[in-house]
């Protein structure tokens, strides 16, 4: 492609991106932040790191998702002490089919396990983002594994309760 055909071609902006691809983008933060968090301020963040970078066509959405899980990792990091943080894991509103559970794991674990499984970082480039070490990625990685593994196991042997109306109602009428 010639000076003159790049410069004719209408050139996509980090906004018109960001609106674009905002269902995934949100996906991405709501994973990596803590439940009561909106996400709207990290995008705002991640946008703003992105201003005045050139934007490319075939990198554009990446470039996009690693700017929000940077700004993500960093709220939650300068965050940490909040008292809001103890709280008990809550599934984000986005799930993802291959691993249903992931919204169950403790923030380590769930950040680990997004960043290795579903966006397919390197454990190096996952245990720099995090701050850890590779052993400890690797570890925690297991444990997310084993603990989505139980709860796969858990909610696949819970009885049918469908049309068990009737059978409360029975059992209730024998006391």
């Amino acid at each position: 492609m010639t000076w003159a055909q790049h410069q004719a071609k209408p050139s996509l902006t980090w906004p018109a991106l960001f609106n674009e691809q905002r269902a995934t983008l949100t996906a991405v933060a709501e994973m990596l932040l803590p439940s009561r968090v909106a996400p709207g301020q990290v995008l705002e963040q991640a946008l703003t790191s992105l201003e005045g970078s050139p934007l490319r066509d075939t990198f554009g959405q990446i470039c996009a998702i690693r700017a929000v899980v940077k700004a993500a990792i960093a709220y939650k990091l300068k965050n940490a002490n909040c008292a809001s943080e103890a709280e008990a894991p809550v599934a984000p509103k986005h799930q993802f089919p291959r691993i249903p559970h992931i919204g169950m794991l403790p923030w380590p674990e769930r950040a680990v396990y997004f960043l290795r499984e579903v966006l397919r970082y390197s454990r190096r480039d996952t245990a720099l983002l995090l701050g850890m070490s590779d052993a400890n990625i690797d570890q925690v990685h297991k444990f997310a594994e084993r603990r989505i593994r139980y709860f796969s196991n858990a909610s696949s042997q819970l009885p049918d309760v469908s049309g068990s109306s009737q059978k409360l109602d029975r059992i209730a009428a024998w006391r």
